[in-house]
């Protein structure tokens, strides 16, 4: 698959997210993999569909799902089956604040899917305005 239409299924992939699509799972291939730093809340390595739409399901309660999430892709690489995906995400959390954070992601794409997703963000950030914010 050429890097043009895998940048086009990562896009695909922020835009079902945002919007809360349930046929986001169909980008993912059966034995996707999902890895988080492991010293961040979630962190570690999930593997299989069931896994990372548990991880993902795990994190929907942090934020207001009254407000739209909005990402914002401020730039796409991709060489070989590999898209890296700058960008900023910015919701409502769950406690009604403001939430804007940074990420990089980087995808590996397999047949079409997303085999396999490493995702960079600012822990610290993140802890502070979601975790600690639902913990009380």
């Amino acid at each position: 698959m050429d890097t043009a239409r895998n940048k086009e299924i990562v896009r695909g992939f922020f835009a079902a997210m945002s919007r809360g699509d349930p046929k986001l799972p169909e980008l993912f291939c059966d034995d996707i993999g999902w890895w988080v730093p492991p010293e961040a809340n979630l962190g570690g390595l999930h593997q299989g569909k069931p896994a990372v739409l548990a991880l993902m399901a795990s994190g929907i309660g942090l934020y207001d799902l009254t407000t739209p999430m909005r990402v914002e892709i401020e730039q796409l690489v991709a060489e070989g089956d590999w898209v890296c995906a700058q960008l900023v995400i910015e919701a409502r959390t769950a406690r009604g604040e403001p939430y804007r954070n940074h990420y990089h992601f980087a995808f590996r794409l397999r047949d079409g899917r997303i085999a396999l997703v490493k995702e960079y963000v600012d822990t610290l950030y993140a802890d502070r305005k979601l975790f600690r914010a639902a913990a009380g």
